[in-house]
């Protein structure tokens, strides 16, 4: 994984903007009908469309790995009510927001800081993982698979929504903007559709559904971002950079130069 530190320089500004607009969480998205939704439930929607018809109830673990400023999280407690919610997320800056935004509440998620690839669970302790949009800065998404794996009980399922690109090597030379910690410093480390299914495979586990949502999430992040540039920046602290990074991201998904995958996997 990349340091701490780069990381939390490079979600800062989301933070400040989640923050400024009273934003829950900081996915792309996914609109399904362009103008219908705030981006707020564009996000929402994602988490729904990600999770599909996977059983969680009462008596269910479930994991939030990558779990940002804990909207997701939070989202899934309300809706679903499982007996344990734990989110995991890799930046502590990002797991005192979500500390704060719960805080005061008796039943709640809860939120510790941790590594993706070195899951601090014990084997077959979860029910479902939950994973958006964060192996994207995973250096060795294989392990982090494999510590599913580990912590899942036989027949549970994760679900994993991450982007994805057929153009791996354009990617990998932009590699370049990781060499001075900044707010455009990402450390991806994108893998293609067909190097997950391959993961998968080799690692036992069984495809349950497949969907690639790029248009739907940048119809999301277009809308999103003309909401937040209505409104104004004064209160985000002056990151128009995060603006027209994610503007650029927008038109990636929207000419296909990257894919957006939202797997459903259960171990055998």
């Amino acid at each position: 994984m990349p340091s701490k530190r780069s990381l939390e320089t490079f979600y800062e500004p989301n933070l400040r903007l989640t923050q400024a607009h009273g934003l829950l969480g900081y996915n792309a998205g996914y609109a399904e009908v362009r103008g219908r939704d705030s981006f707020d439930q564009h996000q929402k929607n994602l988490v729904w469309r990600l999770l599909g018809d996977v059983h969680i109830g009462p008596e269910s673990t479930v994991l939030d790995v990558g779990c940002g400023v804990g909207g997701p999280s939070g989202w899934i407690f309300d809706r679903y009510r499982p007996g344990r919610l734990i989110g995991i997320e890799y930046c502590s800056t990002s797991v005192r927001a979500a500390e704060q935004r719960w805080s005061g509440t008796p039943e709640r998620p809860i939120f510790l800081q941790g590594d993706a690839q070195h899951l601090p669970l014990p084997d077959e302790s979860v029910d479902v993982i939950f994973n958006l949009e964060s192996a994207l800065h995973y250096a060795d998404k294989r392990r982090f698979i494999s510590e599913c794996m580990r912590i899942l009980k036989p027949g549970g399922t994760l679900c994993l929504g991450d982007i994805t690109t057929q153009y791996k090597r354009l990617f990998v030379a932009l590699g370049i903007l990781n060499i001075v910690s900044s707010q455009f410093s990402t450390h991806a480390r994108l893998w293609s559709f067909e190097d997950y299914m391959s993961a998968f495979k080799a690692l036992g586990l069984r495809v349950l559904r497949h969907e690639e949502v790029a248009r739907q999430a940048a119809d999301s992040l277009f809308e999103g971002l003309t909401e937040v540039s209505r409104v104004g920046w004064n209160n985000a602290r002056g990151y128009r950079g995060r603006y027209f990074y994610l503007r650029f991201m927008e038109k990636l998904l929207r000419h296909e130069w990257l894919a957006y995958d939202l797997f459903a996997v259960s171990k055998r």
